[in-house]
């Protein structure tokens, strides 16, 4: 609701701060592929999306800023920021990633030694 009424103002920037946070998985869904829609309309707003899930981030999102201990380690293009060693370096684990259709998928891989 608070995103459609900003949205009738016609805001050149819309910043967006962890939307998906309590959503259930249908309504994150429905959430996100409006989210693209929105910004491949000619009269969106410029989106800034802050999340935590590499999963919400949309094809229509072409940046990437990503922060650790509130500096930043690395920030451009998504398909050259949004790599592995990246990753896995903001959230001091080892990560993979995989490119599915629609945008990424990050899983964490157990420490060495780790009880699975």
């Amino acid at each position: 609701m608070l995103i459609g009424r900003g949205l009738v103002a016609k805001p050149r920037l819309l910043m967006l701060d962890e939307p998906c946070a309590g959503l259930d998985p249908a309504a994150r869904e429905h959430f996100l592929q409006f989210l693209q829609r929105l910004g491949r309309s000619k009269t969106s707003p410029t989106l800034v999306l802050v999340t935590h899930h590499v999963q919400e981030i949309m094809p229509v999102f072409s940046h990437v800023l990503v922060l650790r201990s509130g500096r930043i380690l690395a920030a451009g293009r998504k398909s050259e920021t949004l790599a592995v060693a990246v990753l896995s370096r903001a959230f001091n684990a080892r990560l993979g990633l995989r490119k599915k259709r629609g945008g990424s998928a990050m899983s964490v891989s157990p420490k060495r030694g780790a009880v699975v």
